[in-house]
């Protein structure tokens, strides 16, 4: 007979599932304890990197240099600083330079495309910055809630963060349109700004030497060249009035001789002069009559005789060239002994300086000087008064050209000698962060050209710009053509893949040509669409434009909408040129050293 098993009592069934869920329960509850902790260090986790991170850039932003006080003091506070803004599970995070941070440079990879943080010394690009929630950190470990069970009471965590400062492939786009020498001429002589034309200067420059570099602009009574005088021809030897806001007046100036054309002058000490000259009196008479005027060249044969510039074989008996009078060397051949002035009776001619290559003549700044009033001039109390003032300003504004005239690069044109500096200033910033920067040179006037290649060799930057005049090659403005160089050397072989792209222009910003250099006007809705259509090209491509305006009548609103399209800064130099030179340094020297900051680890 078998044994039949008895279930057991229900009461036992029910102790035996409370045990497994006690059981389960512990083990859940332990699980869902390590699962809150765990997500306790990972939010810890991830706001301790992102407090590095923030940092390690602010750090490296201080290896810029500029400020007050020790680089390396520098670093360590920006860093603290940041690190306190950014606490880590309600923990203020401090800095401290034994334990946090090290300097150093960041060296690329080829291979890789990436930088790697390496410790050396002097000079620093890099900053490498660890926070810590430990038991040696100020802040302590992260204190744990349910894993205390397991016997774990706090965890240390540890971040790491390095940032750069990313070297940069800078385009840099100067104006070189004949509008950069507009504020040395005499249209802007009485600006209104409390600046002063400094036409003096640019004169007594034409024979040297080259201006200081810097050049510092100011009254002509007070500059480098207030004591040294620029080259005379004929009788044009005194450099006369300054050119002194609220005092100058040019009908009473002693540099300047007034030759109306068509009226006869009545002047007891010319004719008295012409006559000490050699001349008869009857020569004399004719000289100073504006009877024949109405033929142009017979009016610009006497005006350059009166200046002292060509000589008169007049025919006349008695005259200068008579043969009588002349050891009879027979100089009064072409002369028909009229009262006119022909071309084939002139001789004796000024020689030209031997920095003109041509274009420009005697009878052309005559023609200048007597049509000024019709040219782009404010004031036209300068209209037939010649002199040393309105030659120099005929050759800086009719021919302003290198193949023209090869000397205008060393004088000091303004506002472009100004810009030249502060380039200089530009690159001796970039120089001493000793960095990684290469630069290029693009110009534009008419047509745009590229002049330097992006290099490490900086000074040569600014050194092929102290060789380059207002109106260079040619005379209007190409914006357009400018950013169309600085984004084609930026996207060439030279530029370097890990680089940041950045493009710095200067200009009046008056736009004036299409792409191809043809001139449509100053200001057209086409020049100035030409010039933001070449903006947004180079944006596309995450290329940053910096802005630069400068000059009397800037169009800024074009390079602010320029900036603003390539993600970049507009700067403004405003004022007389005292103010706009000292500007244009700052503004300069803070592009210099602009750089961007990236993290690298």
């Amino acid at each position: 007979m078998g044994w039949v098993q008895q279930a057991k009592p229900r009461h036992q069934r029910r102790g035996a599932v409370v045990v497994y869920v006690a059981i389960s329960l512990t083990v859940i509850m332990a699980f869902a304890a390590l699962a809150i902790d765990m997500g306790a260090l990972y939010t810890a986790k991830s706001e301790l990197q992102r407090a590095a991170d923030a940092a390690a850039l602010a750090a490296a932003g201080q290896l810029i240099g500029g400020g007050d006080g020790d680089v390396d003091e520098l670093v360590v506070e920006a860093a603290d600083e940041v690190a306190r803004k950014n606490p880590v599970f309600a923990a203020e995070m401090g800095v401290t330079a034994a334990s946090n941070v090290e300097m150093g440079r960041a060296t690329y990879n080829a291979a890789t495309g990436k930088f790697t943080f390496q410790q050396t010394g002097e000079p620093y690009d890099a900053t490498r910055v660890t926070l810590r929630r430990s038991s040696n950190s100020a802040a302590g470990p992260i204190q744990l809630m349910f894993a205390r069970a397991l016997g774990h009471d706090t965890h240390g965590l540890e971040a790491t963060a390095a940032a750069v400062l990313v070297p940069r492939d800078i385009a840099v786009v100067i104006d070189l349109s004949n509008s950069m020498c507009h504020d040395s001429q005499l249209r802007y002589w009485d600006r209104g700004d409390g600046g002063s034309s400094n036409l003096r200067d640019v004169w007594a420059a034409l024979n040297g030497p080259e201006p200081s570099r810097p050049y510092m602009p100011g009254p002509e009574t007070e500059t480098e060249y207030a004591d040294d005088t620029g080259p005379t021809f004929g009788l044009m030897e005194e450099w006369g009035d300054p050119l002194l806001p609220g005092s100058y007046d040019a009908t009473d100036d002693e540099g300047l001789v007034y030759y109306r054309k068509g009226q006869t002058i009545n002047d007891g000490d010319l004719e008295d002069e012409l006559i000490a000259r050699g001349y008869s009196a009857s020569e004399a008479s004719a000289l100073m009559s504006g009877y024949y005027d109405g033929t142009k060249s017979h009016w610009r044969n006497r005006i350059a005789v009166l200046l002292g510039l060509a000589e008169w074989r007049s025919g006349k008996n008695g005259g200068k060239f008579d043969v009588q009078t002349d050891g009879g060397q027979g100089f009064n051949q072409s002369g028909d002994g009229d009262n006119k002035l022909e071309n084939n009776e002139m001789t004796a001619w000024e020689p030209y300086p031997e920095w003109r290559n041509g274009g420009w003549s005697w009878t052309g700044y005559i023609d200048f000087v007597a049509n000024h009033s019709v040219y782009k001039y404010q004031q036209t109390e300068f209209r037939y008064r010649y002199g040393l003032k309105t030659l120099t300003d005929y050759l800086i504004d009719y021919y302003p050209e290198n193949y023209r005239n090869t000397n205008l690069w060393a004088t000091p044109e303004q506002p472009l000698r100004a810009t030249k500096d502060a380039v200089q200033t530009m690159i001796d910033t970039i120089s001493e962060l000793d960095s990684l920067d290469h630069v290029s040179l693009e110009i534009f006037a008419s047509t745009s050209r590229h002049e330097v290649n992006l290099t490490a060799n900086l000074q040569d930057i600014a050194d092929t710009l102290y060789a380059r005049q207002s109106g260079h090659y040619d005379r209007a403005t190409n914006i357009a053509g400018g950013l169309m160089e600085a984004y084609a050397e930026l996207k060439s072989d030279r530029a370097r893949g890990n680089s940041r792209k950045v493009i710095m222009l200067m200009s009046d910003g008056v736009a004036n040509t299409d792409e191809q250099g043809n001139f449509l006007g100053d200001g057209s809705a086409a020049s100035r669409q030409f010039a933001v259509d070449r903006a947004e090209q180079a944006a596309d491509d995450h290329m940053v434009i910096h802005t630069v305006s400068v000059g009397y009548g800037v169009d800024r609103g074009l390079m602010q909408e320029i900036a603003a399209i390539g993600k970049g800064q507009e700067f403004y130099a405003v004022g007389s040129p005292e103010e706009y030179t000292e500007q244009l340094e700052d503004i300069f020297r803070a592009l210099g050293g602009k750089r961007p900051v990236a993290l690298i680890e």
